[in-house]
């Protein structure tokens, strides 16, 4: 299942809020067929997945990359000269972010927490991490009394970054974890609500599961979106 189209109708006024054209258009919908043969034996299950993996140019882009459509255009209007976010090591999240303000002329401030334990001293050189770097975010590496839930500024980490770049006359913009908690962070997978529907109805394919993962929840509540206007 391809790309349908790159437009997607939705509705007012939702269809007329500030959008940056971060992806190249819906995220094409791929049957897995040797997974679907695996499982046939138990049913007549087709699996199938949502490319989020390849909807932008943007650093691999990403569930994210949706996310921050939305937030970019109010960073700009308010003229922003850092993206500021927080995220573990290996965060897909910064990485996309990195990439993003790379892309708008904005530099990127990245505090990297330790979520999750490693035994592989070389674990944040690589990766994502790696990759914001080669980007040109600055990361900061000593987030440790930050928790993923954190929305607030005023965390002794969030606030020391954020400070630093206003005393240096810039102004930052605060992204928090995974662009969830943010007012318009969770307008991304809204979007992706309407694509998906918009997708099944052009090609005659209608899921009746979905299954994500998820840690700040805004995929969750575009999937809750989409089963309830089927």
């Amino acid at each position: 299942m391809a790309s349908v189209t790159d437009a997607i109708t939705l509705p007012e006024p939702f269809a007329s809020l500030d959008r940056a054209t971060l992806t190249f258009g819906p995220s094409p919908i791929h049957i897995l067929p040797n997974l679907t043969k695996h499982l046939a034996s138990t049913g007549k299950n087709q699996i199938y997945a949502k490319r989020e993996d390849v909807n932008s140019a943007l650093a691999y882009g990403g569930n994210k990359t949706r996310k921050l459509e939305y937030l970019l255009p109010d960073a700009l209007s308010k003229g922003a000269t850092h993206l500021v976010s927080i995220g573990g090591i290996q965060s897909n999240h910064t990485r996309q972010v990195a990439a993003v303000a790379a892309a708008s002329s904005l530099k990127s401030k990245l505090i990297h927490v330790h979520w999750a334990a490693w035994e592989n001293q070389h674990y944040a050189d690589v990766g994502n991490n790696q990759l914001s770097g080669l980007i040109g975010a600055q990361r900061i590496m000593d987030g440790h009394d930050c928790q993923i839930a954190d929305t607030d500024e005023d965390a002794p980490a969030v606030k020391k970054v954020l400070d630093e770049i206003r005393s240096a006359g810039g102004l930052p913009y605060w992204i928090p974890a995974g662009a969830s908690m943010h007012p318009l962070g969770g307008l991304g997978f809204a979007r992706w609500a309407y694509e998906v529907a918009q997708q099944e109805t052009a090609v005659g394919v209608f899921f009746d599961t979905v299954i994500v993962c998820a840690v700040t929840d805004c995929k969750v509540y575009g999937c809750k979106d989409w089963v309830e206007r089927r």
